[in-house]
């Protein structure tokens, strides 16, 4: 084993949940996610032995593992399911019933603007709140990271367009 390479294990252990986090996220449903999540780990210790810390960081090549999987998943099960399941995900409940109907309204409308931008935009959202650096979301989506900044930004730009202009 390389000496910049950790054990499989420990990547397993450390980037579970995170994966978990992002391909859920990404296809809405436990069953969907827990699926393609134990894909990714066993496409991962599959690879392992060509993985070279020095050419990329153990983060982005377990999120790019990720990110095909889940494009693999709706090339099988059609686009419309990907926006229709990411439309219906709902956050974990909340104890007041008040703040989690504003919550609840506040985040599928959120969902439904993040639904409507073109998907690169949507990647860059989905991988950069998974936690990644601006490098890595641009190495996974095979850009620089300042064009993996700039769909970052203008996502962002365009969500706030959209909510400004639905509070009018």
């Amino acid at each position: 084993m390389l000496a910049d390479r950790p054990p499989f294990e420990d990547l397993y252990r450390e980037y579970l949940g995170r994966i978990y986090a992002y391909v859920r996220a990404q296809v809405g449903t436990s069953a969907d996610a827990e699926d393609i999540t134990a894909q990714v780990f066993m496409n991962a210790y599959q690879a392992y032995a060509r993985f070279e810390a020095r050419n990329t960081t153990p983060s982005a090549w377990l999120f790019r593992i990720a990110r095909n999987a889940t494009l693999d998943h709706f090339r099988a099960h059609g686009r419309r399911e990907r926006l229709r399941r990411t439309i219906e995900h709902q956050p974990m409940a909340e104890e007041d019933p008040a703040g989690e109907a504003e919550d609840h309204i506040q985040y599928h409308a959120l969902l439904h603007q993040v639904a409507q931008l073109p998907e690169r935009q949507r990647d860059a959202i989905s991988l950069r709140h998974s936690g990644l650096s601006f490098d890595e979301v641009g190495r996974l989506m095979g850009c620089s990271e300042d064009a993996a900044k700039m769909l970052y930004h203008r996502a962002l730009k365009a969500l706030r367009e959209a909510v400004h202009k639905e509070d009018q």
